[in-house]
């Protein structure tokens, strides 16, 4: 695998700085209260830029969400072929996890923000996706038997990170994304 050249670490970079300090000004302001003019002075960046890297305000968070994603599939993947897939998912989540508090001021946000709520169940989609070849391989699962399992996995993601989020639990999200699995693992009363 080839490394990204300069310019292409430069963007990454770049487009992640963006949404770092978007983060904050959201969670420090408000959504509504925060203008696309407002990152980019914050950043130090012209509009013209700010609209290089992104069309609206409201895509702004997706490198945040797309490198989570990105990472946990990637863990995920590395992880031993023997493991239970329940201890591979919340082994890599440990692995890649960020402060729990910047986490749930992420997820509020978009709990909060029509706009971000849509970009999020997109996200939670195109992980479920990524998943499936992952699950497959693991666990010599039909496409339809890894998809439903992919979908399992990413509920129990999704509501762990939301209740989360919602309570302010100082509760580890990965010790959450456990006993969340281990529910659907014991039949989630069905």
């Amino acid at each position: 695998m080839t490394k990204p050249s300069l310019g292409e670490r430069r963007k990454t970079n770049t487009r992640r700085e963006i949404a770092e300090t978007a983060i904050t000004l959201f969670g420090r302001d408000g959504f509504a209260n925060v203008s696309v003019d407002d990152i980019a002075c914050e950043v130090g960046i012209s509009l013209r830029t700010f609209y290089r890297y992104f069309s609206a305000k409201d895509e702004v968070l997706s490198p945040i969400v797309t490198e989570g994603t990105d990472d946990l599939i990637s863990h995920i993947a590395e992880r031993p072929s023997g493991e239970r897939l329940a201890v591979a998912v919340v082994s890599a989540y440990r692995e890649i996890s960020v402060p729990t508090h910047r986490v749930q001021q992420l997820i509020q946000l978009v709990l909060e923000v029509p706009a971000l709520r849509a970009r999020w169940m997109d996200d939670l989609r195109s992980l479920e996706l990524a998943l499936v070849p992952i699950i497959q391989e693991r666990t010599s699962s039909t496409e339809y038997d890894a998809h439903l399992t992919a979908t399992v996995i990413v509920t129990a993601i999704r509501v762990s990170l939301e209740i989360s989020a919602k309570e302010t639990s100082s509760e580890p999200i990965a010790d959450s994304l456990s006993r969340a699995l281990d529910f659907f693992n014991l039949g989630a009363n069905l």
